[in-house]
This record gives structure tokens, sequence and C-alpha cells, in this order.
């Protein structure tokens, strides 16, 4: 029983949790830097934030001079002719080259389209925004789920320590029952049962064992570490939550939580694409000019010669078979559809604060009423043992009094880690960091 009073103890900082947030423990900073920096799907949407980035500078090029260099080549037979009286005898003047060359510089710069360039700048924008803010939310889970994993194995390491005292009392009384059944003062039934016990014990270090290794697992893939530090802070949870007014919380929640920023910006998003089909059928205005080198001027009509063009060029669309009327109606649509996510996702926060609400409060009744059992079950053992000396129980009736008490410290012990999880939940749909 040595053991089992000694893990009592240990448990001692689980039962004295302080009520306000601590500083996070630097082993569970160190891993949330490691997942920030190595998790995979970070690394795939910077690279996407960078695409979306460029594609917003592309946009901005249409309001940029465009200058090309142009060169063309044709040759044409026939060609037109003409035989004129010139000086007093006949010459054929040949008005378009067999040949025909030309060579120029050409730029185009856009003088007015009726806001179609700026409201492609500004989709281009919003597209880049919710990427940005999906790697955010992306981030914001993730150090969630670090956590998780960090306080997971911190349970279960103390959990595996509860099962150990477990195997050793059992052990103890198998080898004190075989004694006194030699000595004819137990029965095979008293035996048989703690070596049941003791099989049952093993057998469930076994599974939490399995669930210490996928926790691991799991911690490796979401920082990249394939030797993940977890000092004793991960055994020392960081508070206990109260029940909250749902009410006031929920409208806390809207205006951090990275799930209804999300399906905003795509509102945004929406409202500027509308405004770009309402302006792709509009007309534009260009200035075009050009200079070079081209043949073809009469009277020697093969001899390039220098030349400069300036012009203006207008282009109004008269007709697309309904196209940009169709293009509209779609994106209000998608305008609706995403009104609707931005409904759903504050449905969905306010379930889950519910939920989460719900849990913390049998969560913490649980956890009072196993505080009270724990008390009780360690007065039960302590009168359990003085019988025992006394003569007046069996060994299979103090086994019940050990059982009661270690199954009361296993049931405190998960209660506390499911606060601490509510704990997180909380934080994560707040949208606070970490």
């Amino acid at each position: 029983m040595k053991s089992l009073h000694t893990f009592m103890l240990l448990l001692v900082p689980f039962l004295a949790m302080a009520q306000q947030p601590q500083a996070l423990p630097a082993d569970l900073t160190t891993l949330l830097q490691q997942a920030s920096a190595n998790f995979p799907l970070l690394k795939q949407q910077e690279q996407q934030i960078q695409a979306a980035g460029i594609q917003a500078d592309l946009a901005r090029t249409a309001l940029k001079p465009q200058v090309a260099v142009n060169g063309t080549y044709q040759y044409i037979n026939p060609v037109p002719k003409a035989t004129l009286p010139v000086d007093g005898r006949n010459v054929e003047l040949q008005f378009q080259p067999n040949h025909n060359v030309n060579a120029n510089v050409s730029v185009s710069q856009s003088i007015y389209d009726f806001g179609r360039t700026n409201a492609a700048v500004q989709r281009a924008g919003d597209n880049l925004r919710i990427i940005q803010r999906q790697q955010e939310l992306t981030r914001h889970n993730l150090t969630y789920q670090v956590a998780a994993a960090y306080y997971g194995i911190g349970f279960i390491q103390r959990s595996l320590t509860v099962q150990d005292s477990v195997i050793r009392t059992a052990a103890n009384n198998v080898t004190i029952l075989s004694a006194r059944l030699q000595n004819g003062d137990a029965l095979q039934y008293d035996v048989i049962t703690q070596q049941v016990r003791l099989k049952t014990a093993q057998n469930r270090k076994i599974d939490l064992q399995n669930q210490l290794d996928r926790q691991r697992a799991l911690l490796t893939y979401l920082t990249g570490n394939t030797d993940p530090a977890i000092g004793a802070d991960a055994r020392q949870f960081s508070g206990i939550i109260q029940p909250f007014a749902l009410d006031g919380q929920l409208q806390l929640a809207q205006a951090g939580n990275k799930d209804i920023l999300a399906a905003q910006d795509r509102v945004q998003l929406a409202q500027t694409d509308i405004r770009v089909d309402e302006l792709s059928g509009r007309p534009s205005l260009v200035a075009v000019g050009s200079s070079g080198f081209r043949n073809g001027y009469v009277p020697d009509v093969n001899t390039p010669r220098f030349n400069v063009a300036a012009g203006v060029s207008f282009s109004a669309p008269l007709y697309a078979g309904g196209r940009y009327k169709l293009q509209q109606q779609a994106a209000k649509i998608n305008l609706n559809a995403s009104r609707y996510a931005v409904d759903n996702a504050n449905a969905q926060l306010r379930q889950q604060l519910a939920l989460l609400n719900a849990d913390i409060a049998a969560n913490q009744t649980r956890l009072q009423n196993l505080n009270t059992q724990v008390l009780q079950a360690r007065q039960a053992l302590q009168i359990a043992q003085t019988r025992l000396r006394n003569g007046v129980i069996t060994a299979v009736e103090l086994e019940s009094a050990e059982t009661g008490i270690e199954e009361a410290l296993l049931g405190q012990l998960a209660f506390q880690y499911q606060l601490v999880l509510n704990q997180l939940e909380l934080k994560r749909l707040m949208g606070e960091s970490l």
C-alpha cells in the first residue's frame, strides 16, 4: 500500500489547481514553435499565399503600359501595278511590294475601363485574404491540437502511475495469499481472485501504453519532432474552468472565432465577384501607339521607311448571348450561399458553446463527487486495514477497499483532464491564442 499512498501525494497538485490561467510550460511552448515551423499544411498554405499575392500583382498590371516588339513578313503575288507615262515614256509603278516587312515597337495604355481593373485587383486581394485567414485558422487549430496531445500524454503518464500502483498491490496480495494458502489461512478462491485482478491491471496498463504511443505519434506528426520532450509540467493542469453565461460568451466568441471570420471573408469575396461581373460588360478606352520600319511606300515600295502611328481604341460589347447577366445571377446566388454559411457558423458556434457549457457543469459535478469519493474510499481503506489487523475481515474485503480508492483516483484524474480539454476548447472557440 506504500506505493498507493505515494501516488496520492503525487496527486495533490491536481487537487490544488489554480483558478487563474498560468503561463504555458516551456516544453509546450517549444512544441508549439516546432509545429508552427514544421507542419506541412502550413508550408503548403504559405506557398498558396505567395501565389495569391502574385495574382494580386498580376491584376494590377492592367493599369500599367503594355510594350511589345512586333515583326511580320508576308509574301504577296500578284500585287497591284500600273503603267503610267512619265517624262514622255511609260513607267511601270508597283503599289505594294511582293515581300512585305513590318517591324515596330507598340505601346498600349488603358485610359478608362469603368472600374473593371480596380474590381479585379480587389477580388485578387480578397482571395489573398481568404487564404491568409485559412492559414491563420490552421495554425490556430494546430496549437490546440498540440496542447491537447501534450496534456493527453501527461494524463496517460499519471494514469500509468496509478496502474503501476494497482499492479504492485495485486502482485503483493497474490504473494501474501499464496503463502497463507499453504498455511491454511486462505482459500484458493482468494488467490485466484487476486490473480485475475493482477492480469486485468496488466492488460489495462498495456492499453494505456498503447494510448501513450499513439499520442506521441500524433505529437510527432504535428510538430515534426520524432522525439518530443514531455516534462513533468504536462501533468500539471492550468486551472478549473467555470460554467459561463451562454449569450454573453457567444457575443464575445463571434468577434474572435476563426471559422466565423473566415466565413465573413468569403461573403466579402462574393460581393466583390458581383461587382466584377457587373463591370465585365462595360466598354474600355485604350491609347495605342507604335514606331518602327516597314516597306510599301510609293514610289519605292521595297525600301523600308521609318514610321510612327498613334491613336485611341474604344471597345464596347453589344451582345454576348446573355453571358454577363448569367454571371451576375450566379454571383448573387453565391453571395446568398456565403451569407447562409455565416449564419451556419454562428449557429454551430452557439451549439458548440452550449454543449461545452453542459460538459463543464457535468464534469465539475462529477469531479466534486469524486473528490468526496476519494476521501470516503481513503477512510474505508484505513478502517479495512485496521479490521484486517484485528482479524475481523477477509483479504477479499480488503481488496474491495483498495479497488475502491484506486478507481476513485483514476476517475478523479480523468475528470480533471476533461476539464483541461474543456478549457482548451473554450479558448479555441473564442479565437484566443495559446
